[in-house]
């Protein structure tokens, strides 16, 4: 019997390409620059529209005071004292409520909400008969406008790892001198439209300002996505790789289930008893009492460097036409020195706090308690001293020398806290590792310094 031949089997070899460790690291590196330049380019030109409206609105009372609202509601000076303090009192007041709702609603239904309020009282300032409706709608002002900056804080930490929301957040607050810039320019030409229409130009300044952030806040609701995994302008892709880096970054201090809404009460707890938070709160205190002190009465310290029409423009940095040059050049140095403190006060707080409810609610204390020095801002500028303020400029010189102390404290309290971490026995370790919800606590946590 003849056997058949067996057919020869051909073998392919398919050479499968090897990429080096390098390579993808490259690889890895260059996705995420261009997943975060698409952050960039989608969240921050309107993050920065927002916030540059909520300190226009923060500095057109110091404008409306030079467009004589005092005279012609009548008010008396302690009304006026009471105008400024009310709104800063009621920020402080609803600051940790707003950022309960905060959590409950999610970052971007919240600023939604915020805006079209806030927007709704503005118009409704211009509007007001007598001493007792401002300060009545100057309160409810502040009580709206209270979670706003931290809402955006705590958006950014939806989006991009700590190291990136410093830069953010600089940017961010750094919109304080252009709001001041748009305000100033607002302010001199409403001067210009006495009895427009029937109204002062004190009423058409709110109008002005106050109208154009009610359509702002629909917008935020249909622009802002809430979480990376909702939006639709990443792709899958995008979204797995944002989640892992968010994941990876925030590694042991956010413990709790991943969610922007969800309310921890056991980190609402931790707030008020790390004793390191309050060191912030302290050192937030002193900067936001400067900066809260120069935002009211930069118009009136204008003012005493002249007394045109153009003292408005005179609040925009670098204006030097007709005015006291070293006042005005000491006046922006210290502008500038106090503005740009509180960034990196907020940034150093939001690397160091782990969990997100805790982390939400830091930052809420936190700036919460810096309104306190908006609240006394009358105290410290009264009327009396006009128009030098000096006794106003030695206080606040004080209170930035202590703040500069306590920040020292800080830095080297969180020091000795590393040192000791590392060196913990094995028992000591097992006990701290197995707080439940550990946050920043958790004995791998390198505080940033």
């Amino acid at each position: 019997m003849e056997m058949e031949p067996t057919p020869a089997v051909v073998t392919t070899i398919v050479t499968i390409p090897i990429i080096s460790q390098n390579t993808e690291q490259r690889f890895i590196a260059t996705a995420i620059r261009r997943l975060v330049w698409k952050l960039d380019r989608r969240l921050i030109p309107f993050l920065v529209l927002l916030e540059i409206s909520s300190y226009i609105n923060r500095l057109s009372f110091g404008h409306a005071k030079l467009m004589n609202i005092k005279d012609e509601l009548p008010m008396s000076s302690s009304d006026m004292n009471w105008a400024i303090s009310l709104f800063y009192l009621s920020y402080s007041i609803f600051e940790i409520p707003s950022t309960l709702l905060l959590r409950f609603l999610g970052p971007t239904r919240y600023l939604s909400l915020s805006l079209i309020l806030w927007g709704g009282i503005t118009v409704g300032m211009a509007f007001v008969k007598n001493s007792q409706q401002l300060l009545i709608v100057r309160f409810l002002l502040g009580m709206v406008q209270s979670g706003f900056f931290t809402g955006t804080v705590i958006y950014f930490s939806l989006w991009y790892c700590k190291k990136e929301q410093i830069m953010r957040i600089v940017i961010l607050f750094g919109t304080v001198f252009a709001a001041g810039v748009l305000d100033g320019i607002l302010a001199y030409g409403t001067r210009h439209m006495k009895d427009i229409g029937g109204l002062k130009n004190w009423r058409w300044l709110f109008l002005f300002e106050g109208l154009p952030i009610i359509p702002l806040g629909v917008m935020t609701y249909l622009f802002l996505g809430s979480i990376p995994d909702t939006v639709q302008w990443l792709d899958n892709c995008e979204k797995q790789l944002l989640t892992n880096l968010l994941r990876e970054d925030a590694g042991l201090a956010n413990s709790e289930p991943t969610s922007s809404t969800r309310l921890s009460w056991r980190q609402v707890r931790y707030v008020f008893i790390d004793w390191r938070i309050y060191l912030y709160v302290m050192i937030a205190v002193g900067d936001l009492a400067v900066h809260k002190c120069l935002t009211t009465y930069l118009p009136e310290l204008a003012k005493s460097m002249s007394d045109s029409k153009e003292v408005h423009l005179m609040t925009i940095p670098l204006d030097f036409v007709a005015c006291d040059v070293a006042l005005y050049v000491s006046t922006c140095i210290a502008y500038c020195g106090a503005f740009s403190a509180f960034p990196l006060l907020l940034s150093w707080l939001t690397n160091n706090v782990g969990g997100h409810t805790k982390r939400a609610l830091a930052v809420g204390f936190l700036v919460g308690m810096g309104q306190m020095g908006g609240t006394l801002a009358p105290l410290v500028y009264p009327d009396d001293d006009e128009p030098v303020y000096r006794r106003g400029h030695i206080i606040c010189g004080g209170i930035i020398a202590i703040s500069l102390i306590i920040t020292f404290i800080l830095r080297n309290c969180l020091q000795l806290e590393n040192d000791r971490r590392i060196y913990l026995s094995p028992d000591k370790y097992k006990q701290e590792a197995a707080i439940i919800e550990p946050c920043d606590w958790h004995p791998d946590i390198r505080y940033v310094l």
